[in-house]
């Protein structure tokens, strides 16, 4: 059986959220519209998709971990802070970014919540990876000769 750790994280991310596009539970915020992802972003994303793939890789983070919090997944989307002539800072990502996406993957049912630990992959979501990266790798076998022992 294929698995997430089998397929190329680019195309299993862009394949899982054209996959999330179809889901009603999972779209962008009025709010964060036009917001920035990070203190070291000065823009707004340009990809007018970019809150699917947002999710997708979420969605692949907590498959990996197996359990993480809201503090972690902002600091996997953090970057280096401009402060001028002084160096340059390690800061988290956006919060509200990272919520609101695990609160729409929650109302999908692809993630629930323990208290005190974080967020952890339904059997639902668990599966729905696994589909996507076995689809994926039927797709990508031409392109990588050394997925082909799998």
């Amino acid at each position: 059986m294929t698995t997430v750790y089998d397929v190329p994280a680019k195309e299993l991310i862009d394949a899982i959220a054209k996959k999330l596009q179809n889901d009603d539970a999972i779209s962008i915020p009025e709010a964060n519209m036009f917001s920035t992802t990070g203190v070291s972003k000065e823009n707004p994303p340009t990809n007018k998709d970019w809150w699917y793939t947002r999710c997708a890789s979420i969605l692949r983070k907590i498959y990996v971990s197996n359990v993480i919090g809201i503090e972690h997944l902002r600091a996997e989307y953090g970057g280096k802070k401009d402060r001028g002539s002084k160096p340059y800072k390690a800061r988290s990502g956006s919060g509200t970014i990272v919520r609101r996406a695990l609160q729409q993957l929650e109302k999908s049912g692809y993630v629930t919540r323990i208290k005190g630990k974080g967020r952890t992959l339904t059997p639902k979501g668990r599966s729905f990876l696994d589909n996507a990266s076995s689809e994926v790798m039927k797709e990508v076998v031409d392109y990588y000769p050394e997925l082909k022992k799998y």
